[in-house]
């Protein structure tokens, strides 16, 4: 019986194919493509981008609960006070390295190169390539790392207004501040995961890191550092550093199985290698400029809103904020990136360009009801999550008003993210950086205006909005002026069998013309399902005198699940296609 080739050698280039620099021919490129959608068509564990997105959709449900329990603690903990305003803006810094080296640039980079590497089939290749930029990111980072937190103490603390303020910031920092490197090399695991269609795990280790941070709050709560606030802040931050640790730990095992796993080395000449590098250099300055942004409207939150409160009352709101925008922009950009690589590695510029427009229906018929209901509930939202043991009502107030304004972000965030992605995949990574230039230059300009108004830190949510908006105007604009025809190559392709990606079946004219039927029907029904929301969460509060906390939990609970039934009840009236398929695909798993 004659042997199987082995699955870590490289496939062969096709007889008389150009040799390319890299050893990616593009005939080669789009055979190895057909052959692996075909073997998910034959293998039953083969995994849809919709079945991808549900599974990073539910782990990332389990990381925004465990998270939401979290941010509950840390409220009922500290409040909108001094400590967590600098624990607060001292994170901040390490979710800039985060959002550069791991989730942002090095992900976008590296996954249409693993994406190729993968359909290749060379696995000593993709180790090198992994193993090289885990040792570069962890002697990279851990040596900024080790410059940043000298830099901050050798300021003199008298420089700053707030002395105790600036102390506890440089105190924290020097703790979180590591935490970068294993996030980043996290990140790296994750992305290698993600191309080899494994995104359980990699989705879930945020919620395991929110357990160890649960766990550290409780003890806290336990015990006699409940009344000091500065030492507590303290053991919080060393717990998320090892929360940190523990995402990085989890995941070696699963790269093992994958035959991904690599010691670290340096093989500073892999081909991929300085792709991924020539890939993030735009995307460095651009993420960079937007994150450095990020701390930008924290600073400036502390320096032009009086008194303390600011930068906690625009964090606890984007943490809430944070939930919805997982479950939607994040999952589904996640799950579709590694797809719309390998159409553009292919050439099948006709199934990415339907798999964005049909991706960017169902985002709208997703984000537009969350950002509806969020806004419509925002105030007993806020309360009860974040009201503690002695309610700020002025705070909560305020924070319910940021809740509010971010939500106007919602949709247009979580397709920014998708269309972002996109063009990563298309390897035109100038355009987001150039665009997203322009969006943080609006960014800052509103946000300085708009502090000084009664708005206050609700003025950075709506200049968020604002800008995004822009952004995803010219986004929209570049991208169909790249995918010009392509629709039209979508609908000839049509007549041929379909793809087994049911987000990136030939599209119609039908199809076509109901798209943005689909987002104004799913506009008019998420409003309506907010007033309805607003309204039943304010009789089951006010007319029954439903009063005190767990009263609360019943009223907010009530007026979400007036909102579902209303969504829910108006889309199937309406005969929206989303909800008609979602049942369609119900009823076929029955039978």
């Amino acid at each position: 019986m004659p042997q199987q080739p082995p699955t870590d050698a490289p496939t062969p280039a096709a007889p008389g194919e150009p040799a390319v620099a890299d050893g990616f021919a593009p005939a080669q490129i789009a055979a190895d493509s057909v052959r692996i959608e075909e073997e998910q068509r034959s293998q039953r564990a083969a995994r849809s981008v919709v079945g991808s997105a549900l599974v990073v959709s539910l782990a990332t449900l389990v990381s925004r609960i465990s998270g939401l329990a979290r941010d509950v603690l840390t409220a009922m903990l500290f409040g909108f006070g001094r400590d967590i305003d600098a624990f607060f803006l001292a994170f901040t810094i390490p979710n800039l390295f985060r959002k550069l080296f791991g989730e942002g640039a090095l992900s976008s980079a590296m996954i249409p190169v693993l994406t190729r590497y993968r359909l290749r089939g060379d696995m000593e290749a993709t180790r090198r390539l992994l193993g090289t930029m885990a040792l570069l990111l962890a002697l990279g980072l851990g040596g900024v790392s080790a410059v940043v937190i000298g830099i901050m103490w050798l300021l003199p603390a008298h420089w700053f207004g707030d002395v105790a303020k600036f102390e506890a910031f440089r105190q924290y920092l020097s703790v979180l501040l590591p935490y970068v490197v294993f996030i980043c090399l996290s990140a790296l695991q994750a992305g290698a995961l993600n191309c080899w269609n494994r995104f359980g795990l990699p989705a879930l280790t945020p919620a395991i890191a929110n357990v160890i941070w649960v766990a550290v709050l409780v003890g806290i709560w336990l015990s006699p550092l409940r009344s000091q606030p500065n030492m507590a802040v303290l053991v919080m931050s060393a717990g998320v550093l090892f929360s940190g640790f523990a995402q990085w730990a989890l995941q070696i095992p699963e790269l093992k199985r994958a035959k991904l796993f690599s010691r670290p080395r340096l093989a500073l000449g892999e081909p991929g290698l300085r792709e991924t590098f020539k890939a993030m250099a735009p995307m460095l300055f651009a993420l960079a400029v937007f994150q450095v942004n990020t701390f930008m409207d924290q600073l400036l939150a502390e320096l032009l809103v009086s008194g303390d409160g600011a930068v906690a009352s625009y964090a606890y709101a984007s943490r809430l904020f944070q939930f919805p925008l997982g479950l939607v922009g994040v999952a589904l950009g996640t799950a579709m990136f590694p797809l719309m690589s390998r159409f553009a590695a292919a050439n099948e510029l006709d199934k990415l360009t339907a798999s964005l427009l049909n991706s960017t229906r169902l985002i709208a018929f997703v984000a537009l009801p969350a950002a509806f209901g969020l806004a419509a509930l925002a105030e007993p939202i806020t309360t009860l999550l974040f009201g503690g043991r002695t309610p700020d009502t002025a705070m909560l107030h305020r924070c319910a008003l940021v809740v509010a304004m971010l939500c106007l972000s919602l949709p247009i965030v979580s397709v920014l993210s998708l269309l972002t992605k996109a063009f990563y995949a298309l390897r035109d990574h100038k355009t987001p950086t150039r665009l997203a230039l322009i969006s943080v230059a609006i960014n800052l300009v509103a946000n300085i205006i708009l502090l000084q108004t009664p708005l206050k830190e609700a003025g950075l949510a709506l200049g968020t909005a604002l800008s995004g908006a822009v952004n995803l105007t010219l986004m929209v604009l570049a991208l169909r002026k790249r995918l010009r025809g392509t629709v039209l190559d979508s609908m000839r392709a049509a007549a041929l069998p379909a793809t087994s990606e049911r987000l990136a079946q030939p599209m119609s004219p039908s199809k076509v013309r109901e798209i943005p039927r689909s987002m104004l029907r799913a506009a008019l029904v998420s409003l309506v399902m907010g007033v309805g929301a607003y309204l039943v969460e304010g009789a089951l509060r006010n007319k029954f005198g439903l009063t005190g906390r767990v009263s609360l939990m019943v009223s907010v609970a009530g007026g979400i699940a007036a909102g579902f039934v209303i969504y829910a009840g108006l889309s199937l009236a309406l005969r929206a296609p989303e909800m008609e398929q979602s049942l369609a695909r119900r009823r076929a798993r029955r039978t």
